[in-house]
């Protein structure tokens, strides 16, 4: 009997269920594709650092699993008491007709399982089968061959998706079956009734709120914008704290002081709708302010997390290849290596027959002068951080590196020095000081810049160098030798690595002939695993934060509208037409998506202006592209949500 009673009210209810259903089976898919990455391994062809690299996104989505299946959580149970608050009459007339609370929770209990089954169902359903999809990206981002399609599945995605939303769902079913223990009667029976009451009465206390809440916004942006976000600290959680209680102000006056305002504009408020439009909004002031804050700062998020992380994605490939010239480049200081560092290496790695060629060269410093010093360099995101020395090389040295690049020799005079860098960080400085022909004192003598500074890496640490003619370096102290080497293809590259670093295992540092070196091969590999990261978790996070938070509005204005019907069929009764009715049904709920997604536009105008400041300034990447992208992924899904809610609760009013 409670069973055939619970598949009538999911039948019957459908339509009320559906956005919540919806979102729960995309909630299951999404997790399934995102934790079946290491099952996509088997179609790709990766090597040692790009399984390395995928099975640590693998133990990271682990964790951030965790913390998207908390939020899902929190939805669910969210929707649930929206839920339960909406059928309150309902379950009232089931007490008053004499069934036990215990059978009511458990018709609850046999309803969610019905709907938490088959969103489950169709959730891993649909995640298998877009997963397929997902290797494809996957390749692209770790920039692999696929082997040859093969259909993937993942047992442990699946066996961890129905874990976890397992878990949920029972903490919903003890939810329910708390809640409901705790109803009387009468608050059931006339739950439907009962508005709000308003907090604040007092226009003028209202008003001030407001004002109190635009100061802690202005304070949060002047801080974030004055700090930046390279360095977490006072002024950093300043922003953040003064940023939320400015939030949450915002909405909990917001609501109260616009309608004072809009009440003495008769025009406006007697227009159309209006005033009933404003009561519905008045009516439940105190769930407002609260879910339009949460909303708010999830959308800040997902704006946030997807534009900064699909920008960050595309720092990483394209330039690397340009500023990793070399295969190899050895380091070592100067007075622990006497001798070459290539001569010192051992014969089976010295006589390889994959080393193209080599070059070595050594780096040298002058005493007393320093970057920031002589460039009047002081950036803000090397404020806490030791000044650099000057690097230098000789004239001699420069041609033999660019000899090995294949690049045309240069020709100095003892008076002058030419800039080789590629940090885009101090180009503007450098280039200034060039184009201001600013000297060089070095031993009581000026030397003064020639041509243009030169975009480029003379090896694969990639720092700046001065370079000197011969006479003018002899003046300095050698600090560092390095070498720099090449290889006849990236498999020869590959299998030297593996030689050198079963050399470095098997003999002691200290009868190394250098100290550190660093390949090409490894960077890149490592710079695509870090952009694999990057994306993987901005899309996942960016993708659950807002079906979030455009579920939790859609589910509110869904259970609101319920209990709103007996108001609408009273307009209907005084003569207000269908068409009339419907448009004050949508600018109503345009008002609840409409203003949490302003505010949060208006956040991310400054968050995102400081992300694009740090982003431009160390690697000369335009984020407007990604933020063109994620305007355009949030206004499709989240309108998807908006035009759901308003088809959704029109149904329910001229049911």
């Amino acid at each position: 009997m409670l069973t055939k009673l619970a598949f009538k009210n999911v039948g019957k209810s459908f339509k009320e269920y559906a956005i919540y259903f919806f979102t729960l089976a995309f909630g299951v898919c999404v997790f399934y594709m995102f934790n079946s990455i290491e099952a996509q391994q088997g179609i790709m062809e990766v090597t040692k650092t790009q399984h390395a690299a995928m099975k640590t996104l693998t133990q990271v989505l682990k964790y951030i699993s965790i913390f998207v299946a908390i939020v899902l959580g929190f939805l669910i149970v969210y929707a649930n008491n929206f839920f339960i608050k909406r059928r309150k009459k309902e379950l009232g007339i089931y007490l008053a007709l004499g069934m036990e609370k215990g059978k009511i929770s458990t018709i609850l209990v046999l309803e969610t399982s019905v709907i938490a089954l088959f969103a489950l169902i169709i959730g891993l359903i649909s995640g298998v089968f877009l997963s397929q999809f997902m290797s494809v990206f996957t390749a692209k981002i770790f920039e692999v061959d696929l082997t040859a399609y093969e259909f993937v599945f993942s047992r442990d995605a699946v066996v961890k998706s129905i874990l976890y939303f397992g878990v949920i769902f029972i903490t919903v079913i003890v939810f329910n079956t708390v809640a409901i223990s705790k109803y009387k009667l009468i608050d059931l029976i006339y739950g439907d009734r009962k508005n709000e009451t308003l907090k604040i009465k007092n226009i003028k206390v209202s008003f001030g709120l407001f004002i109190i809440s635009l100061m802690c916004l202005g304070g949060a942006y002047y801080l974030i914008i004055k700090n930046g976000m390279m360095d977490l600290d006072w002024m950093f959680t300043g922003s953040i704290i003064l940023g939320t209680i400015g939030t949450i102000l915002f909405f909990f006056s917001l609501t109260g002081f616009l309608i004072k305002l809009i009440q003495k504009n008769e025009n406006l408020y007697f227009k159309n709708l209006n005033m009933f439009v404003l009561r519905q909004l008045n009516s439940k002031i105190n769930t407002n302010f609260v879910s339009m804050s949460v909303v708010c700062i999830l959308l800040l998020l997902t704006i946030g997390i997807f534009s900064t992380g699909l920008s960050m994605e595309n720092i990483l490939s394209t330039d690397l290849k340009k500023s990793v010239p070399f295969d190899f480049t050895f380091h070592a200081k100067f007075e622990e290596t006497p001798k070459s560092i290539i001569d010192n290496l051992p014969k089976e790695i010295k006589g390889s027959e994959y080393i193209k060629e080599y070059d070595e060269y050594i780096e040298y410093a002058a005493k007393g002068i320093y970057l920031e010093d002589t460039f009047e360099y002081a950036s803000e995101m090397r404020k806490n951080q030791v000044k650099h020395s000057m690097e230098f090389i000789s004239l001699k040295d420069y041609n033999e590196i660019l000899s090995m690049m294949d690049m045309k020799p240069l020709t100095l005079n003892e008076n002058s020095y030419i800039i080789v860098s590629n940090d885009e960080m101090i180009l503007p400085k450098l280039e200034e000081g060039v184009k201001n022909n600013f000297p060089i004192e070095i031993a009581g003598k000026k030397v003064f810049p020639k041509g243009e500074v030169q975009k480029s890496s003379i090896n694969n640490f990639s720092p700046t160098y001065f370079v000197v003619d011969d006479s003018i370096i002899s003046y300095m102290k050698p600090s560092y030798v390095y070498a720099n080497m090449d290889c006849f293809n990236l498999e020869g590259a590959i299998e030297l690595e593996d030689k050198l670093s079963q050399y470095m295992k098997a003999v002691d540092h200290k009868e190394w002939s250098f100290s550190y070196f660093i390949s090409k091969a490894k960077i890149y590999e490592q710079s695509i695993s870090t952009k694999a990261l990057v994306s993987f978790l901005a899309i996942y996070l960016g993708f659950v934060f807002l079906i979030t938070s455009a579920a939790i509005l859609a589910l509110q204005q869904l259970s609101e509208a319920a209990d709103n019907k007996k108001r609408y069929d009273l307009l209907l009764k005084l003569g207000v037409d269908r068409g009339m009715i419907n448009k004050a049904l949508f600018m109503q709920i345009a008002c609840y998506f409409v203003l949490p997604l302003s505010l949060a536009v208006v956040h991310s105008v400054v968050g995102l202006t400081v992300a694009h400041d740090l982003i431009e300034y160390s690697a000369k990447v335009n984020i407007l592209g990604s933020i063109f992208l994620t305007a355009g992924f949030v206004v499709s899904i989240y309108g998807a949500y908006f035009i759901a809610t308003f088809m959704g609760s029109k149904s329910i009013i001229n049911k």
